[in-house]
């Protein structure tokens, strides 16, 4: 069931990564320079609150210097390459295991 979820998520992570990498496409054809989003700025444009209220766990599980490596590397991906990231990870976590010679499952 776990690995369902894992896959299902994974998915959609990808599908949103190409849609983001499409998104970024269609800027940069229309600026005719190369625009890139980052998370960070797709993040507080779709939902500044989420993004606020994960700054504050973050800060306060962990502490300030977290929030600040967290915006200054993984947030300033762009957002294609960091949904893509997610969406291999969870496909790889989520996959069937590997068939092993001679055993049954």
């Amino acid at each position: 069931m776990l690995r369902l979820i894992f896959r299902a998520i994974g998915l959609w992570s990808t599908a949103g990564a190409f849609v983001a990498a499409v998104i970024d496409g269609m800027k940069s054809i229309a600026a005719s320079s190369v625009v890139v989003t980052s998370a960070h700025t797709a993040w507080s444009d779709l939902a500044p609150s989420s993004l606020g209220a994960l700054r504050g766990v973050v800060e306060g599980w962990i502490g300030p210097w977290a929030w600040a490596a967290a915006s200054g590397s993984v947030l300033a991906l762009p957002t294609w390459a960091l949904l893509a990231l997610l969406g291999g990870g969870l496909l790889v976590i989520g996959r069937k295991p590997d068939a092993v010679i001679g055993v049954v499952p």
